[in-house]
């Protein structure tokens, strides 16, 4: 927990963690619930170097046989790590993947579309609602080793990946997402220390880590989404103030709610206020986001042009907005 100290010692202000879900930005019928994932196994003409990698500032090809190999883990990693992430927001119910090989590797321009025919017939014998593919995987590494440039040395992978949501009886996707970007790994701690203990990954094992992170965009991008965020609560002097906060502090939230609640009734225009502020984050920290809305609109109008009049209206503004979201959630889930 977080404290910050204002008043001369008096009051205190806290940090709670709250776990919330944000809708994605893929709106589907709540009632489509099953999915079936395909890799196109497509790479853009110009992409020259998928057998290639970088070692200390030159050029190597690596045999085909482990290009072929990789590509393989590459693939199936980012499918993989889609999977688990979708599947643990509860949104979906059931995933079906199909084998690297279903589509023979190719080449060309462009992306062609998957065909309607082939995405209803690829629905309807694995018994989903749409068919998530993913259109392109590229990525190249590099590796220098410590002493060439530094102490550290360092791995690298650029990678780019291009998704898209094909629905049964839709001409074109209803999604698109495109991920690109360039990871790197050295032996720095985030002090800036080196760590001799730290291995910076071999091609195999960052392309892999690659792969799974730009699954895991996608996921984030399609949603929903579980994020951890921060709340404050307001502690002025006082032997009950303390004790709530402390119970809040415990995940007691009735208890705490109890507390300010009595607080509210007897306390003068700026401490009642600062009790509803409070009422309202344990509203929310129980689900009941209409309840928190109501106690911060009672705060705000109490603190206004008081010290925590903005706390309490950058507050009340989240909670307006978590309504929306829910209700988006609400069209997405049920």
């Amino acid at each position: 927990m977080a404290s910050t100290l204002l008043f001369a010692s008096c009051t205190t202000t806290q940090l709670v963690p709250i776990e919330v879900l944000k809708p994605g930005k893929v709106t589907l019928p709540a009632n489509m619930r099953n999915l079936a994932f395909i890799a196109r196994n497509f790479k853009y003409d110009v992409d020259t170097l998928d057998n290639y990698y970088s070692f200390n500032y030159k050029l190597k090809k690596a045999p085909e046989k482990q290009n072929e190999r990789l590509d393989s883990l590459a693939v199936q990693s980012a499918l993989d790590n889609l999977q688990k992430k979708l599947l643990a927001t509860g949104r979906y119910d059931t995933i079906v993947t199909y084998p690297y090989n279903a589509i023979r590797p190719h080449r060309g321009k462009h992306v062609l579309l998957l065909s309607s025919d082939f995405v209803s017939k690829i629905c309807r014998e694995s018994h989903v609602d749409g068919l998530v593919a993913l259109e392109m995987l590229s990525y190249f590494y590099s590796k220098v080793t410590p002493g060439v440039r530094d102490d550290s040395g360092e791995s690298s992978v650029k990678i780019n990946a291009l998704w898209a949501l094909y629905l049964p009886g839709k001409e074109k996707p209803v999604d698109h997402f495109r991920y690109t970007d360039n990871l790197v790994w050295n032996r720095y701690d985030q002090y800036g220390n080196l760590d001799m203990k730290k291995v910076n990954p071999d091609r195999k094992a960052a392309v892999e880590l690659a792969a799974q992170i730009a699954g895991e965009q996608y996921a984030h991008h399609m949603g929903p989404l579980w994020t951890t965020a921060n709340r404050t609560i307001v502690t002025p002097s006082g032997d009950e103030w303390k004790k709530a906060t402390q119970m809040a502090q415990k995940n007691q939230w009735e208890e705490a709610a109890a507390i300010w609640n009595r607080l509210a009734s007897v306390q003068v225009a700026k401490n009642r206020g600062i009790a509803e502020l409070n009422l309202a984050v344990a509203a929310e920290m129980m689900n009941q986001i209409d309840l928190a809305v109501s106690w911060a609109s009672k705060a705000v109008k109490l603190m206004d042009g008081k010290r925590y009049g903005p706390v309490a209206g950058q507050y009340l503004a989240v909670l307006l907005d978590r309504q929306k979201q829910i209700s988006r959630l609400n069209q997405q889930m049920k």
